[in-house]
């Protein structure tokens, strides 16, 4: 009988976030443990984006929008892939900073584990990541999880 019964999975959109789903949907599976998707809108990558000039403020509340869907699009794609597979899932979509309501989640779910994905091209060039972060501040054990070095086809975006 397996300890971990919560898993909570969190992910942006993209495809690492696609790879570590994916492989946290196979270990909900095989552990039978309840899999939670969350998907946080970074609000302060949105406020740098304005501040560096990509967007203007008047263009906030459509990109806030358009995150917003694209981040619950993801997480119920994923969410009826769960289910296909007999894995009790649910998926929340918020606004915040993205380790801190991570953090939040787990302590108020009392996940057992968290997934969480990893670039190891950001980490050799030397950038802190928000794993990190997320790392720092959630009380339950974190698994990592990274595609082979030949398989990250976005490591140039």
């Amino acid at each position: 009988m397996s300890f971990i019964k919560h898993i909570i999975v969190a992910c942006a959109v993209d495809s690492v976030s696609a790879y570590t789903v994916r492989y946290a949907i196979e270990l909900a599976q095989i552990l039978k443990a309840k899999l939670t998707i969350v998907h946080i809108v970074d609000t302060a990558r949105l406020k740098e984006l304005i501040k560096i000039g990509l967007f203007k403020e008047y263009e906030r509340k459509v990109i806030e929008q358009d995150l917003e869907r694209e981040g619950k699009m993801f997480v119920e794609r994923f969410q009826a892939i769960a289910k296909e597979k007999g894995v009790d899932c649910d998926t929340i979509v918020m606004w915040g900073t993205v380790h801190k309501q991570i953090a939040q989640i787990v302590k108020e779910k009392e996940a057992n584990l968290l997934v969480i994905g990893g670039n190891p091209y950001l980490c050799e060039k030397g950038e802190s990541t928000i794993g990190e972060l997320i790392l720092a501040e959630v009380p339950c054990p974190v698994l990592v999880v990274k595609k082979s070095r030949h398989d990250w086809t976005d490591r140039l975006l």
